[in-house]
């Protein structure tokens, strides 16, 4: 009897720990889920952008940066969104994007997240021509580093402007909690925002006097300034460097060039005798080799700043290569 009544009593201690550990598991995850809700949720588009916000948002309280495009996505001209994206999207406070059309896979999309604030970084800025699609813009604005600026300033404005918004808005204030939002969290982003465009305006005047030099040299005919691109995200450096782009080769792995295309590019090549062709590292070298091979022309490589690491230095890092590449070639 007295064993039974210990076996009982040991199987009564069980359940109870059982039941007291399940209850704080429980409340353990409902507050990590509250500390959640009372956070800031941002998701950007692609990889510039995440860099981009990844860097003024820095080391700030209660603020995750998420990218919705893997960092190895590149442009997002012909990208399909996944589950995994529609699901990221749905736990989204703000959703930062570069704008110009380059984010054509959202037509539509976003009707059905109407509590995400959307901030559009190309307000204010001129954007070229898309010399692959007439009359569509040039998205890829941030390979002028003096435009990327205006990128940054745009990011900071509406990420500045949503965090006012939650002192304002009731029902958003309920939805983040009954936290007042710290002025110490504006001070940060504004720091971190100028010490970003100081280190991009830096970037800025290496980068005009070495786009001053190839303009002198070009203007002065002691090199050509004709030039072939593959895909027009080099067309903002190559108009500031005073270049003219003859040809844009537009690759597309869905659709690659034909060999009547490739022998077209190689006549033009020929006939205007351009010494340079312009790359880029995400894109396949094997046509811009066999045009090496068949007009001599030397090919480059420059960086987009469309895939990287995730470090908060990769765009500046790419930027100084390409300063490097552009030196290498004109020098």
């Amino acid at each position: 009897m007295k064993r039974k009544m210990i076996i009982l009593l040991s199987f009564m201690a069980i359940i109870i720990i059982t039941v007291f550990t399940i209850i704080l598991y429980t409340n353990k995850n409902n507050k990590e889920s509250e500390r959640e809700d009372d956070g800031i949720r941002i998701v950007t588009s692609f990889y510039p952008v995440y860099v981009l916000t990844k860097n003024i948002t820095d080391q700030i309280p209660h603020i995750e940066v998420d990218s919705l495009t893997d960092f190895s996505a590149g442009c997002l001209h012909d990208y399909q969104l996944t589950t995994k994206d529609m699901k990221l999207l749905s736990k989204a406070d703000i959703f930062i994007i570069n704008g110009g059309g380059i984010e054509g896979y959202l037509e539509g999309v976003l009707d059905n997240y109407p509590d995400i604030t959307v901030i559009d970084l190309s307000p204010g800025i001129s954007m070229l021509e898309s010399m692959e699609h007439v009359g569509e813009d040039n998205p890829h604005v941030w390979l002028d580093p003096e435009l990327y600026i205006l990128q940054i300033k745009n990011a900071k404005k509406g990420i500045e402007q949503y965090i006012k918004s939650i002192e304002t808005d009731t029902d958003l204030r309920e939805n983040k909690g009954s936290r007042s939002i710290n002025s110490d969290i504006l001070s940060k982003l504004n720091s971190n925002t100028n010490d970003y465009i100081e280190k991009v305006d830096a970037l800025v005047q290496e980068m005009n006097l070495m786009l001053d030099l190839v303009r002198d040299l070009t203007t002065n005919n002691k090199v050509s300034n004709k030039v072939v691109i593959f895909h027009d995200a080099f067309a903002y450096l190559a108009i500031k460097a005073g270049l003219d782009v003859v040809y844009t080769v537009e690759i597309d792995e869905d659709n690659p060039l034909s060999a009547g295309e490739i022998a077209e590019v190689i006549d033009i090549i020929k006939e205007e005798n351009i010494q340079y062709l312009f790359a880029e590292e995400q894109h396949d070298s094997t046509i811009s080799n066999r045009i090496h091979e068949e007009t001599g022309a030397n090919v480059y490589i420059i960086d987009s700043a469309v895939t990287g690491d995730g470090s908060k230095d990769s765009y500046l890092d790419a930027m100084k290569g390409n300063i490097d590449i552009l030196s290498k070639a004109f020098k």
